[in-house]
């Protein structure tokens, strides 16, 4: 739609002068583009909201209805004129039209659609494209899920560098966003320092990794401002429905309360919102881990284990020994982000006791650094991305 729109701005300014001209690359602007394009035509031109079918309907019957006056009056008649006469004395869809430039018009527009500093939808816009969305997906049946994202400590970005370096920082941010997102979705300066995204027809695990793939380009962003470098961090929560919502308020707010998780476990992370405990995304990861129990006077090795899932909160595996709630484990997992195994410490959270001689334990990590951190996002969003099919980036 954006895109046909400015074709036809593009051509109203070109051909300004020349209506026969004009219609004749609207036309083919309409050919190329369908009847849609008609819609837009006169979204742009008169700002009313009519469905294709009459759009086409009322295009052929102004070029006729132009043709006319050209004839009665001897002399060519300008196509806003056409568009104008047409609307109020034939259809009178309007009572009281007012005369603008479209440029001046299209400007005004485009500040109340778009925040000035991100290039970001604003809130306002937001808003409304958003209850289209849950509707939408409530009436089809499909998933939406939203990111909340908030900039880490954005507060000290301005008073160390002053609040020009912050806008500078947050328009970065918003660049980033903008280039991992596809058209169909939605991203929006929410206010301050925070965005939100709607990924329509997108569930929790594809979400995490979009989350994931933005916040690490955050990280990874050097920003230089005045010979000094700025070092930005960002802490998201995701929100889906039907899952955890079915309307707009409660998508939004549960979305928040994943943010303040995230900012509450380090900041930096990704958090998908739940009702339970489980606050990450777990996946299936299926290889043989090392295992060492950890003791004041000695470290005991613990063999024949298989790990079933992971997330960047913990780890699940199979083993032919059990090891006692509360004891502290060093691993050693095999991730295959680096050539070296990932070597973190946790608890012993869960121990089950299925068959004869095994048992599935559970491990909560403890101890893991923003590396680490990274490693097992990046591990898990590679996971994601192999079981459903999207090609992983970075």
């Amino acid at each position: 739609m954006d895109t046909i729109r400015k074709e036809i701005l593009k051509c109203l300014d070109d051909f300004s002068s020349d209506d026969d001209k004009l219609i004749s690359e609207l036309n083919h602007i309409t050919e190329e583009n369908g009847d849609e394009a008609y819609q837009v035509l006169f979204s742009v031109i008169t700002h009313l909201d009519l469905s294709p079918e009459q759009a086409v309907d009322y295009w052929k019957q102004i070029v006729n209805h132009r043709n006319i006056m050209s004839d009665s009056l001897g002399r060519g008649v300008n196509l806003r004129t056409a568009i104008c006469d047409y609307f109020c004395t034939i259809n009178k869809s309007m009572t009281n039209p007012i005369i603008i430039e479209i440029r001046v018009l299209e400007d005004a527009l485009y500040s109340l659609r778009y925040d000035s500093l991100t290039g970001l939808y604003s809130r306002r816009t937001f808003e409304e494209v958003f209850a289209r969305e849950v509707e939408r997906a409530n009436r089809y049946g499909k998933e939406l899920s939203v990111l909340f994202f908030d900039l880490d400590d954005f507060k000290q970005v301005n008073d160390t560098f002053g609040h020009l370096a912050g806008d500078d920082a947050l328009e970065h941010v918003a660049r980033i966003v903008m280039g991992e997102v596809r058209t169909i979705d939605i991203a929006a300066r929410y206010g301050g320092e925070e965005i939100v995204v709607v990924l329509p027809e997108t569930e929790k695990a594809a979400a995490f990794v979009v989350g994931e793939r933005i916040r690490e380009k955050v990280e990874d962003m050097k920003l230089a401002y005045n010979d000094k470098i700025i070092n930005l961090t960002i802490s998201g929560g995701i929100a889906t429905l039907p899952l955890d919502a079915t309307d707009t308020k409660d998508l939004i707010a549960n979305a928040d309360i994943a943010v303040y998780k995230a900012k509450e476990e380090g900041k930096n992370n990704i958090v998908i919102y739940s009702e339970n405990r489980r606050r990450f995304i777990r996946v299936d990861f299926i290889t043989d881990i090392d295992v060492r129990e950890i003791d004041s006077n000695e470290a005991v090795d613990v063999l024949g284990i298989k790990s079933t899932d992971l997330s960047t909160g913990g780890i699940l595996f199979k083993s032919s020994h059990s090891i006692d709630m509360g004891t502290q484990v060093q691993l050693q997992i095999p991730t295959g982000m680096t050539g070296e195994p990932l070597l973190v410490v946790g608890t012993v959270v869960r121990v089950e006791k299925f068959g004869s001689n095994q048992f599935d334990i559970g491990i909560s990590f403890i101890k893991v650094d923003g590396s680490a951190r990274n490693e097992l996002s990046r591990c898990i969003r590679k996971c994601i991305c192999e079981e459903i099919s999207i090609q992983p980036e970075g």
